[in-house]
C-alpha cells in the first residue's frame, strides 16, 4: 500500500513549522480519511459581488492572504507518527480560477452553481498537499460576479471564513490603489495549539462527566440512520413577524438566540422520542477569552459538544430557559475537549447537530462604494444524519436542514421544520406557561412518519462463543486483520479474541486500519463496523458475510468505505 508522504526532500527548505492537531482537527481528519470520496467537511461559500473588479488584483489579494496566514499553507499527515501532525510551508501559491457564465440567464446560473458545488464535492482535497482552499471567480454579467471559495474544514471554521473574506476585500482595495489601511499582523494558528497544551484536560473531562451524570437510556437518535449516503437540503426562511418577535424576546428576556434554538430542538426531540432528558450536538466557537487576539485569528477553533436538555413539564418556560442558558454557560471553559473523550470510544450520544452560523449577509467590503456584496450561499455536509444550520442576519433568519434521504422523505423534514418554527413562536409568546403545555401543543405536528419514535443504541454484533483450542487467528480474514492491527498498534501477535480498543486503538488508528485494508479487500465495509465489533474474530466474521463466496474462499477481499 502507498503510504502518506511527509514533505519531500525538495520541500524541506520550504517548511516553516510542524505542530500537532487541535481536537476538532483530529475529528475532521478521522471522518475525512474514513470516507474520502463523500465530500464531507468541504464547506463552500458563494458571495455575489457587483462593481468593477480587476481579476489580477483580486488574485494577488488572495495570495497576500495565504502569505499572511500559516494555516492556509498547512498540510496534514497521519501515517508517519503515532499522533497526526500538520506542516506549515513558507510559501504556497493560491489555487485561483476564472469562469465566465455571462451568457447564461439567472435560472441557468443557479443550476450551474449547484452543479459546481457538486463538482467541488466530487473533487476532494488531498490533505497532504496544500493549499486546502480554492477560489473560483465567476463572471455572471456586466460588473456582476460570484466568488466561490471551497475549502477543507480542517483549516477554517465559519467565523474564520468571514474574517478571511473581509480581509481579502481590504487587501484588494490596497492592490488597486485604495486608501484602506493594512490589516494588522495576523496571529498564527500555532499559538492556539500552544494554548491547548496548557489546559488541564483531566479537570475538563471530569466536568463533562458530571455534566452527563444521570443521563440514562440509549443514545438520543431522531433519525433511524447512521450516515448521509444521499444528502439532501431543505431551506426555510423565518417569516418577518416571527423574526422580529425573536429579536424582541431576546432583547427583553436576556436569553440568547442560541438558547432559544437549543431549547426548541430539545423539545422537538423530547416530543418525538418520549424522553425528558435528551442530548444533541452543537458547535461552539472555541475561541478562548484567555488567548489574546483569538477572535481575529484564522483557523479551526469550533468544536462539537453535547447539549443536554432536561425537561420539567411543570416549570415555566422562562425559568426553564434561564436554567438551560446558565448550564450551557458553564461549559464554555471546557469547550476544547474532543467529543470522543466525552462520549467514549465507539459511542455516539446523538445523531443531530445544531450549528449557529454568525455569518452576516454583508461583508465589510460594502464600505467601499465601488463594490457591493449581494448575498451569500453556502454548501456543506457533515457526517451526522441530521444537521441544522441557522444563519441569523439583520432582517431575516435562515434554517438549512441537511439530512439523509435514505432515511427520511423531504415532506417529513418539512413537517419537522414547521414544528420547529411553531415551538419557537409558542415559547416567545407564552414564556410564563409550563413547558409541558408547549409539548402538548406539539403533538399533531410531530406525529410524522420517518422520524424515530423510539431510540436505541447501534445494533451490537451477535455474541460469538469462544473457540476452544483456537486462540490464534485462523481464517484468512482473521490473519489479515491480526497482521494489520499488530502493525498499526505496534504490538505482538494477536489472537482471535483481541479487542482493538483495549489494545490502545482510537478513532484515528481505526481510520488507519481501514485505509490499509482498502488495498487488500473489496467489500463495502463501513468504518463504524470496527467500533461495533472491536473483537478481531467478530469483525473478521462480519467482513466474511459481506464477501462474494469466491473471494471469501480465497481470503482475498477488498474493502471500501
Amino acid at each position: 500500500m502507498q503510504q502518506a508522504a511527509s514533505p519531500s526532500s525538495g520541500q524541506r527548505n520550504n517548511v516553516a513549522d510542524i505542530y500537532p492537531l487541535s481536537p476538532m482537527q483530529e475529528g475532521i481528519l478521522f471522518h475525512t480519511v474514513s470516507a474520502p470520496q463523500d465530500g464531507l467537511y468541504m464547506p463552500q461559500t458563494a458571495m455575489r459581488i457587483s462593481g468593477p473588479v480587476d481579476d489580477a488584483a483580486l488574485r494577488a489579494a488572495w495570495q497576500s492572504a495565504v502569505d499572511r496566514h500559516p494555516i492556509l499553507r498547512s498540510s496534514f499527515h497521519w501515517e508517519e507518527r503515532d499522533q497526526p501532525f500538520q506542516v506549515v510551508f513558507k510559501h504556497i501559491p493560491i489555487a485561483f480560477s476564472v469562469l465566465d457564465w455571462s451568457d447564461t440567464d439567472e435560472a441557468g446560473q443557479r443550476t450551474r452553481l449547484d452543479d459546481l458545488f457538486a463538482s467541488n464535492r466530487a473533487t476532494p482535497f488531498d490533505l497532504r498537499r496544500p493549499p486546502l482552499l480554492r477560489v473560483q471567480w465567476i463572471r455572471t454579467g456586466s460588473e456582476r460576479f460570484i466568488q466561490l471559495v471551497c475549502y477543507h474544514h480542517i483549516i477554517l471554521d465559519g467565523w474564520s471564513i468571514r474574517q478571511l473574506l473581509d480581509e481579502v476585500l481590504t487587501l484588494y482595495r490596497r492592490e488597486t490603489g485604495g486608501t484602506a489601511s493594512a490589516p494588522p499582523a495576523a496571529r498564527p494558528y500555532g499559538d492556539y495549539i500552544g494554548w491547548l497544551k496548557g489546559r488541564d484536560r483531566e479537570a475538563s473531562i471530569r466536568f463533562w462527566r458530571d455534566y452527563l451524570e444521570g443521563s440514562s437510556g440509549p443514545p438520543t437518535r431522531l433519525l433511524n440512520s447512521d450516515g448521509t449516503t444521499r444528502f439532501e437540503r431543505y431551506r426555510w426562511t423565518c417569516p418577518p413577524a416571527l423574526h422580529q418577535a425573536l429579536k424582541a424576546f431576546c432583547a427583553t428576556s436576556g436569553h440568547t438566540l442560541n438558547t432559544l434554538l437549543q431549547a426548541t430542538l430539545g423539545l422537538l426531540i423530547a416530543r418525538q422520542t418520549g424522553r425528558q432528558d435528551v442530548i444533541f450536538g452543537a458547535t461552539t466557537s472555541g475561541r478562548p477569552a484567555t488567548l489574546a487576539g483569538s477572535t481575529s485569528m484564522i483557523g479551526l477553533f469550533i468544536n462539537t459538544l453535547p447539549v443536554r436538555v432536561v425537561i420539567d413539564p411543570q416549570q415555566p418556560v422562562q425559568a426553564w430557559l434561564n436554567h438551560l442558558q446558565s448550564r450551557q454557560a458553564r461549559t464554555m471553559d471546557h469547550d476544547y475537549v474532543p467529543l470522543p473523550e466525552i462520549q467514549g470510544r465507539g459511542v455516539s450520544l446523538f445523531d443531530t447537530l445544531l450549528v449557529l452560523e454568525n455569518f452576516g449577509a454583508e461583508a465589510n467590503g460594502d464600505r467601499d462604494a465601488s463594490l457591493k456584496t449581494e448575498g451569500i450561499d453556502f454548501d456543506e455536509r457533515t457526517h451526522f444524519p441530521l444537521t441544522l444550520w441557522v444563519t441569523p442576519q439583520a432582517e431575516s433568519l435562515t434554517l438549512l436542514v441537511g439530512y439523509s434521504r435514505d432515511t427520511v422523505e423531504p415532506s417529513v423534514i418539512a413537517t419537522m421544520v414547521q414544528t420547529f418554527a411553531a415551538v419557537l413562536a409558542d415559547m416567545v409568546a407564552s414564556p410564563s406557561e409550563p413547558v409541558g403545555q408547549i409539548l402538548d401543543r406539539m403533538a399533531p405536528a410531530c406525529d410524522a412518519p420517518g422520524l424515530a419514535s423510539t431510540t436505541g443504541p447501534l445494533p451490537a454484533a451477535a455474541a460469538r462463543p469462544p473457540r476452544a483450542g483456537m486462540p490464534h487467528a485462523v481464517t484468512p480474514t482473521e490473519q489479515l486483520l491480526a497482521r494489520t492491527w499488530a502493525e498499526v498498534l505496534r504490538c505482538g501477535p494477536l489472537d482471535a479474541q483481541a479487542n482493538f480498543f483495549e489494545l490502545g486503538g482510537h478513532s484515528l488508528l481505526a481510520a488507519r486500519v481501514i485505509s490499509r485494508l482498502r488495498g487488500e479487500l473489496s467489500v463495502n465495509v463501513p468504518v463504524r463496523s470496527l467500533f461495533e465489533r472491536p473483537v478481531l474474530a467478530d469483525l473478521a466474521a462480519y467482513i466474511d458475510t459481506l464477501a462474494p463466496p469466491a473471494a471469501a474462499a480465497q481470503g482475498h477481499i477488498e474493502i471500501e468505505i
